[in-house]
């Protein structure tokens, strides 16, 4: 009697294994995570942002570095902060944003000693949503500003590619 029972049981949960739902690399999720990639007058920049919540007006963080290119007068520019992730398009195939945020940037320019200056951040962009849930590929554009130090870079502003994923 106990082998039958051991046996109905193992069926029933094999069962329910079998209804799950196949989970695709970025199908589900709460955090949404991206990576940019692009060049500013042949200086690299990277950088990687993260909202934690899928909700309007989600809250996040972001970090991004440019390399320096003297030659074209491109500043090296190393930031990080936060924003508040506004969707204004989320259709099933598409997505637009805005991000308004503060954020802390080292700047350094010809050599000079680098400068830490304080002041906003807006990103906003558009991306095409992959099929199966496998994220979203766009374009984005970082804007920095300076407040309060008139020795360093008045602002920046920066396009690159994204690719942003859900987990």
């Amino acid at each position: 009697m106990k082998k039958y029972f051991v046996v109905a049981c193992l069926l029933v949960s094999s069962v329910s294994f079998a209804q799950r739902p196949a989970r695709t690399v970025a199908s589900y999720g709460d955090k949404a995570a991206s990576i940019s990639l692009g060049m500013t007058s042949s200086a690299l920049n990277i950088g990687g942002r993260m909202e934690f919540s899928n909700e309007q007006g989600a809250f996040g963080g972001y970090v991004f570095l440019q390399t320096e290119k003297k030659d074209a007068q491109v500043p090296q520019i190393l930031s990080f902060g936060g924003h508040s992730l506004i969707k204004l398009v989320d259709a099933s195939n598409v997505s637009a944003f805005i991000a308004p945020g503060i954020g802390i940037s080292m700047t350094k320019m010809d050599g000079a000693d680098d400068k830490t200056v304080v002041g906003p951040s807006f990103r906003y962009g558009g991306q095409i949503k992959l099929p199966r849930g496998a994220g979203a590929l766009g374009l984005e554009r970082m804007e920095i500003w300076n407040w309060f130090d008139s020795d360093s870079v008045g602002s920046a502003a920066i396009t690159s590619a994204v690719y942003t994923f859900n987990f």
